[in-house]
């Protein structure tokens, strides 16, 4: 924290209204109101255990909100169809999917969502990379318009008629992207760099994407024409979850190495916060905001074998606002 004697004599940012998602130790004059404002961004329990999924499974995907979420698909023993709808309290079995498959790239909401791409088996040897989309309109899956490429471990941002299928593995990773306008997918400007088992966040127009495979802490930020590299994560990692918007995203779990680092993005840089109960990898992931969030299923560690159906919900972060008129 920023103190007087630090901060005189220096230029304090002035605002019309308090920032809605202020550093810790940020300061700012407040013209409306005429005061100087300061911030202590305290952590506090950052997640909580919830009720667990029907099914456990890896490599899923998912989207919604921390109170209203959607699980896609995903791998037990076999690639599975299954759908689970979160209402904030319990999970539900809904509809299957047409295709069942693990490592879709998913968007939208727990009653209008999209899921698309992925991995299936097909005879031996290998995996078969799929460019199936599907849409939910919240009792039944549609196939719908293919991607142009197939490929498994994409990121999705958006909703079910307005979002993007980011990067993939094809195999090799690839920098693809994809715009989908509810009808049709269309190729639009490549990422900098090829990357897969990313997390992504945001919208058509204004996205996120973090991390990915190699360890990478990379992140690049969409502006609905190009993509620039903005602030690294604090701690690069693969298979990770994310979810939010452009100026307020979470990013969890992932091959850290207990695999429950949790990061907030606040537009410009990313905050280490308080660590998921379990750690794990290749999971589904749902969330508004850099305050709210939802991890279902997943792996504990890299290689193991055991699928979990566990789920947590995140609380966020508190801050105390100092007023000095």
């Amino acid at each position: 924290m920023a103190t007087y004697k630090e901060i005189k004599g220096t230029n304090i940012e002035v605002l019309e209204s308090d920032p809605s998602n202020p550093l810790d130790g940020q300061v700012w004059y407040n013209s409306t109101d005429n005061v100087l404002r300061g911030n202590v961004g305290t952590p506090v329990v950052a997640w909580s255990t919830v009720n667990s999924l029907n099914q456990a499974r890896t490599s899923t995907s998912g989207a919604g909100t921390a109170t209203a979420a959607i699980v896609v698909g995903g791998y037990s023993s076999t690639y599975l169809a299954d759908t689970e709808v979160w209402n904030g309290a319990n999970w539900t079995e809904v509809n299957n999917l047409n295709t069942g498959r693990s490592s879709t790239g998913s968007m939208g909401t727990s009653t209008a969502a999209l899921t698309f791409g992925g991995s299936k088996a097909p005879p031996p040897p290998g995996n078969a990379y799929l460019n199936i989309t599907e849409t939910w309109n919240g009792t039944n899956w549609t196939e719908v318009n293919d991607l142009n490429s197939s490929r498994r471990s994409i990121v999705g941002a958006g909703t079910n008629t307005a979002g993007l299928a980011i990067g993939g593995f094809e195999p090799p990773g690839t920098n693809k992207v994809e715009s989908w306008n509810g009808t049709n997918w269309t190729e639009t400007t490549d990422l900098n760099t090829p990357r897969y088992a990313s997390a992504g966040a945001g919208i058509q127009t204004a996205a996120l994407l973090i991390g990915g495979a190699g360890g990478t802490p990379k992140t690049e930020l969409w502006n609905g024409s190009n993509w620039t590299e903005v602030n690294d994560l604090n701690q690069g990692r693969e298979a990770l979850m994310g979810s939010g918007v452009q100026t307020s995203a979470v990013a969890y779990g992932g091959t850290t190495p207990a695999g429950a680092a949790t990061e907030s993005w606040n537009g410009t840089n990313w905050t280490e916060v308080n660590d998921l109960n379990n750690g794990r990898i290749r999971a589904a992931s749902a969330g508004a905001t850099n305050t709210s969030a939802l991890a279902s299923g997943g792996v504990p560690a890299p290689g193991s074998p055991s699928n979990v159906a566990f789920a947590e919900q995140f609380a966020g972060l508190t801050t105390k606002t100092f007023t000095d008129s």
